[in-house]
């Protein structure tokens, strides 16, 4: 499980999780790692919605970090995020 290990209870109980620290700390790898986790070894529907392009990659092919089967939408205006995902 990577960097997930010692949080594997939490990643099999598919609970919504909140990531809460100072830059640094690892808050994007163990979010790009989680959704590798879910969608790959878990078998569930992740589809990550990349404003920044921070979390998936640069480019029009998501970076196999996230997840070989990991949906990713790129949304260049965050005031559209809700839209995007509601879709």
């Amino acid at each position: 499980l990577g960097c997930c290990e010692p949080f594997s209870e939490l990643v099999q109980s598919f609970k919504s999780t909140l990531l809460v620290g100072p830059p640094g700390v690892g808050k994007t790898t163990f979010l790009r790692e989680y959704a590798r986790v879910l969608s790959d070894i878990h078998g569930r529907r992740v589809v990550v919605v990349d404003t920044t392009m921070e979390i998936g990659g640069v480019g029009s092919v998501p970076h196999r970090c996230i997840g070989e089967e990991t949906d990713r939408l790129v949304v260049p205006d965050r005031d559209l995020q809700f839209q995007v995902m509601v879709r």
